[in-house]
Parts: structure tokens; sequence; C-alpha cells
């Protein structure tokens, strides 16, 4: 079993028998397939490390030595009752995960889990099919794309603005924001973990030989470069996989999903935690700084403001607000932070919004406002939203430039459906250096945001608006379609009619 497809209809099979049995919550059938990837996994890890303490005549005791050879995937999946198999899991592999020895990082992943799986019957049709897939054996970028596709069921989870951002936003921001090998990366509203591949890929790219570098379809009919990071040392190797990226999330159940979506890209040593990033007791963590800060955070949702962590610059109750003052703390001298957020914060006349913004402009170099359009979080959402780039050089900005993504190809509905002959992101990324004005791009300097109560609004200084003219199309064109329309809709109820 090496290829996508493959994979991707035993995983089709598999979510439709979960949502047949009443786990319809994208969510929840996520973390649970994510329990039973690990367990099968932790089993072929452990074969592989004894297999090679062999070859290499290094000492290597097996998790599941001596008795505990029943926790075996190999094992219990093989007990021929169902309801037997069940309750072993449940009370036996479940609870021994939280427990076993020297093995940390099974511990944390398998803390707090629920089993949610209604039934034997069930659980039997999920792992025989899961018996087909080796994870071991399938390549790093297989078994990501594996996840990403699980995680695209995500489309129906609108709670609390809580979704995936768009990975080419991703992977735009990430470039624009360029982290290097060496740099600390964190993403304070980790979701999925989307933004920390994102950096974990392009420093890859960055360090990759070019007769190693292959294009990639991303499933959309858009061609991405996947690097090897061939050119990095072992030493730097070492940092990238398990000292490099840090996420929080809130949510117990997204930072297990994060976590397998980090592992099954080879990233198993990064640091996601649950953890409220703007709101609880003061903790270790906020005295912490980072090179790179890359996020979205969550659109929706007050915080009650006796809970907002003492430390950050502007008290409120509104997340946008509140995040964007968490950024501006967790940012080391140098650092640069990418973060997406609703356009209402950007143009808000509220006390706290006003002032998160004066903040940065007095204490951070805004190098650029991207206004992205209304529908590039379609299915989730349709809101308005900008990303913010900006550096921590100790001075304060001088002027800001702006950029108006009108098309990031893909239509703005629900579908999505690629158009790659609309789309301004690689017209944005070839001008981010040199940030020359255009037709898509001006600058504002911070005399003419201080006069206009530091709104960050693009379209507040954009010097064509008025001079666009709109191309409409022909009424006599529309009538025409519309008229076509009510003939093909009176022929089908006629022939229903015949049939009836």
């Amino acid at each position: 079993m090496t290829t996508n497809q493959e994979v991707r209809s035993i995983i089709d099979n598999i979510i439709n028998k979960l949502y047949a049995a009443g786990l319809s919550n994208p969510v929840t059938y996520i973390e649970q397939l994510s329990y039973l990837f690990y367990l099968k996994m932790l089993e072929e890890w452990d074969n592989a490390n004894v297999a090679e303490a062999k070859m290499t005549k290094r000492k290597y005791r097996s998790i599941f030595a001596g008795e505990k050879e029943k926790y075996r995937w190999s094992i219990w999946t093989h007990i021929p009752d169902n309801n037997e198999m069940f309750k072993f899991v449940r009370d036996g592999v479940f609870p021994f995960m939280v427990e076993i020895p020297a093995r940390e990082d099974v511990r944390r992943f398998f803390q707090d889990a629920r089993f949610m799986i209604p039934d034997g019957v069930v659980l039997r049709d999920v792992v025989d099919r899961l018996q087909e897939i080796n994870f071991y054996e399938l390549d790093a970028d297989v078994k990501g794309d594996l996840y990403e596709y699980l995680l695209s069921q995500l489309a129906t989870q609108r709670k609390a603005g809580q979704f995936r951002t768009p990975r080419h936003i991703i992977r735009t921001i990430v470039r624009l924001v360029n982290p290097q090998i060496g740099e600390t990366a964190l993403d304070p509203a980790a979701g999925t973990a989307g933004f920390l591949l994102g950096a974990f890929e392009w420093i890859k790219l960055q360090n990759s030989d070019p007769k190693t570098i292959t294009e990639v379809d991303n499933g959309s009919g858009q061609k991405i470069k996947r690097g090897l990071g061939d050119k990095l040392t072992d030493e730097q190797w070492k940092f990238l996989e398990n000292s490099t990226f840090f996420g929080f999330d809130v949510d117990n159940a997204m930072v297990k999903i994060a976590n397998m979506n980090l592992l099954l890209h080879g990233l198993g040593g990064a640091t996601v935690i649950r953890r409220d990033s703007i709101a609880g007791s003061p903790d270790d963590w906020e005295d912490r700084k980072f090179d790179v800060v890359v996020t979205n955070p969550p659109f929706a949702g007050t915080i009650n403001k006796e809970r907002v962590r003492k430390y950050l610059p502007v008290q409120s109750t509104d997340s946008t607000t509140l995040f964007l003052g968490l950024i501006t703390q967790a940012l080391r001298p140098g650092g640069r932070a990418g973060v997406i957020v609703n356009e209402g914060v950007l143009f808000g006349r509220n006390r706290a919004q006003k002032e998160i913004r004066r903040y940065i402009l007095e204490h951070f170099d805004l190098e650029g406002v991207i206004s992205l359009p209304a529908g590039v979080f379609q299915p989730y959402a349709g809101v308005k939203t900008s990303f913010l780039i900006f550096k921590n050089t100790g001075k304060k900005t001088e002027k800001v430039w702006f950029y108006d993504v009108r098309y990031d190809g893909f239509e703005l509905a629900t579908k999505r459906r690629p158009t790659p002959d609309k789309n301004d992101l690689p017209d944005l990324l070839e001008k981010w250096e040199k940030k020359p004005e255009s037709e898509r791009s001006w600058w504002a300097d911070i005399e003419k945001i201080e006069e206009n109560d530091f709104i960050l609004s693009a379209n507040s200084y954009n010097p064509n608006v008025g001079d666009r003219e709109e191309k409409h199309r022909d009424p006599k064109e529309i009538l025409r379609e519309v008229k076509k329309l009510e003939e093909d809709t009176r022929n089908i109820v006629q022939r229903i009619s015949k049939f009836l």
C-alpha cells in the first residue's frame, strides 16, 4: 500500500463507517482515528527497532516485551470476539498507553484520551481496513498527505471560528515571514498545526539541492515545490525536528490531531500542548520568546476579562485583539510575525482595537498589510480578512505597504474550485522584496495612518479607489440566459409530468 489514491479510498471507507455509527463530528472521528493510527504505528516502530538492534548488536528492550505482548496491535486486533476486543482496547490498551514506561511522548498523546468508537463491530470494521496500511513503509510525504486529506473533512466544523487555514494561504504567509534553520517558531492558536508544517516544509525547501526538489500537485490542480532538506547537517536536522516548532491550542482534541499531523509529517519531536494562550494563570511560557510567530487566531469568541493574561499590552474581551497583543510579547528582538486577522480589528474604533493597532505601529515595523478577498475561508465562513507581517526591530513603523489580493487561485464560493488564471498571490510574492506601488499595491506613511485613528484597512489608503471602472455583463446577455433557464425548466417539468 503506497499510493495516495489507495490510502484515500481506505480512509473514505472508514469515515463512512464511523459516520454511520454516529460519529458525525469530524473532530471526533479524526481524533479516534488518530489513536488507532498511533497504536498501529507504535508496534511498527517497535518491530523496526528490535530488528535494527539485532543487526547492530545494540541493546533495545521492546515496549511490548513479556506480559505486555498482549497490547500489541497485531495481537489484540486478532481477538476473535468483537465485544471482547472492544472491551480490551477500552479497558486495557488505552490505560496501558498512559502508563507505558520510558515513553513520555506516548503517555502525553494518550493522556485524557476518550475511546468513543461505539461498539466492537465498528471497531472491527475500522481495524480490518487499517491492516492494509503499513505506516512505517510509507514515505513521510504520503503519510502527511493522507492526514491532510483526512483533515479536509473539517470543512463542516464552524464552531467558534475553529477551522483549517487554506494551505496556499499558509505557504504564502510563511514565505513572506521566511523562517530559517536555527530559529524557533510558534503558533499560539495551532489548530491542526498547518502553519508549523508550512514553516517546516519551507525550511526544508530552502536547504535542498535543486536536483532533489520535486513539484507535486496539491490536489487542487496547483503545483507546489517540495524539498528533502538534504543540505542540512545532522545537528541542524536534530534541532529542526526537536527544538524548532511550538504550538498551543485550547481544545484538547485539536492538540491530539495536531500532534498526529506533525508525527505523520516526520515532526514527532515538535511541542504542541493544550494551553490557553490569552487567558489563565501566569506560567513559564509567558516569558518564552520566539524568532517566528505564524498563526490564524479564532475570529469568533469573547473572553472573560478577569481571565485575560495580565502581561498582555492591551486588555480586552475580543480574542483577535488579545492574540495580536500576545504575538507582540512572544517575539524576540529581530523576530517576525505573520498573522491573519478579521477585517474588523483593522478599522474598529473601540478603545482596545485602536490601542493594539497603535501599539504595533509604535513598537514594531509593520512591513505589510495584505488584504484577502471575502470567501477565502469558504466553506467555513465568508468573513473578510487580511494578514499582517511585522518585525521586532526595536523601532516604530515609518510607512506601511498594502497589497490588495482580489483572487487567490480558487473560486470565492462554497465549492472553492481552482481558478489558475485568477491568482494574485504569485504577483504578491514577486513584489514583496521591493514592495513597489501598482494597481494592486500602495504605501501609506505613519503620519497619515495616525491621523486616521491608526486604521489599517487596505482600502482606506487605496489611491485607485474610485478610478477603477467595474466591468459588468451586458444585460441582454443575462436576459438570454434567464430565458434559456426558464425554457429548460419547462421541458424538465413536462418530462416529469409525462412520467407521472
